[in-house]
């Protein structure tokens, strides 16, 4: 196994050099290509993506809540930076996966410079990837006379044949009893399944972002503090049915206009692309804001 991995870091490193396709801007010169020419549907595809840019600039890489369509995000692996003459270089393998039926799909992906107050987005040029095909022409019809058909003579027994008229009567009499009762309790009944299943989630929630906390606490890393805030941005996403996992945490500043889910938020990012551990304090007041999002989420439903 860690010959493989050694080969593969190699081969990665090897290409992330060469470079199959390459953008410009202000400096920074980003990278990206499929290390596979082809691949099947609902199989895993690997694509690279580098940058060389000044040691000042502060660049990140798309994470797991970044659109890779057509492709779906499956896992990533990290490279790390090298640092020469003043220029760094970061890459990234990310492994995808794909279910559309397109026969050539392209994908272009960006890096993001953060500035004061707003950030700049370098793309690189589209690579493309081919779909294999394991049907082809698939008939639609079939002939009359290809078919497996038997003629039988033999008498078939005919099983007891059901009273229709009073079975319709049974079915008429209850949906009306059930339509009287839904318009009667229909509200209240609704109410209480949705309160039901909010409390559910929020448990579920509680349970699985407490663990991912732990986690965190006990050994940092990039990979389990990134999951832990996609957890929570998933979570409010479904909660108040705001697009959380596609804002940026700018958008999410300006949107949600919370002074203090802000610095959180900031504090969070500085942390997971710094590589600083001290991150606990500002995820648990992650989960405080939900909790009291989510209180304020039952009693509109009750009042509603």
């Amino acid at each position: 196994m860690d010959v493989r991995r050694k080969k593969f870091s190699l081969f990665a490193f090897l290409l992330i050099v060469g470079g199959l396709t390459t953008t410009y801007g202000q400096d920074v010169l980003v990278r990206s290509g499929f290390l596979e020419d082809s691949i099947i549907i609902g199989d895993r595809a690997r694509i690279y993506l580098a940058a060389e840019y000044p040691s000042k600039l502060n660049i990140l890489f798309p994470d797991s809540t970044h659109n890779f369509a057509p492709f779906e995000f499956v896992r990533r692996v990290y490279f790390p930076t090298k640092t020469t003459g003043g220029r760094s270089y970061d890459s990234v393998v990310y492994y995808l996966t794909t279910f559309e039926v397109a026969p050539v799909q392209a994908l272009s992906l960006p890096v993001f410079q953060l500035n004061p107050g707003d950030s700049t987005t370098y793309y690189s040029p589209p690579d493309s990837i081919l779909l294999t095909e394991l049907v082809k022409n698939l008939p639609d019809t079939l002939k009359a006379e290809n078919l497996p058909l038997r003629v039988s003579t033999a008498y078939e027994d005919v099983s007891y044949l059901l009273n229709y008229p009073v079975v319709s009567i049974i079915i008429a009499a209850l949906l009306v009893i059930v339509i009287v009762v839904w318009i009667v309790f229909g509200k209240k009944i609704r109410k209480h399944f949705r309160l039901k299943r909010m409390h559910r989630v929020h448990q579920k929630f509680l349970e699985t972002y407490s663990s991912q906390l732990e986690n965190v606490r006990n050994a940092f890393s990039v990979i389990t503090a990134e999951s832990t805030l996609s957890q929570w941005k998933k979570y409010m996403e479904q909660l108040e049915a705001r697009p959380y996992t596609k804002w940026t945490t700018r958008e999410t500043i300006q949107l949600e206009k919370n002074e203090s889910l802000g610095k959180n938020l900031k504090e969070i990012d500085r942390a997971i692309y710094g590589h600083d551990t001290r991150i606990v304090e500002s995820l648990e007041h992650l989960m405080t804001f939900a909790d009291e999002r989510f209180s304020k989420k039952v009693e509109e439903v009750k009042n509603g």
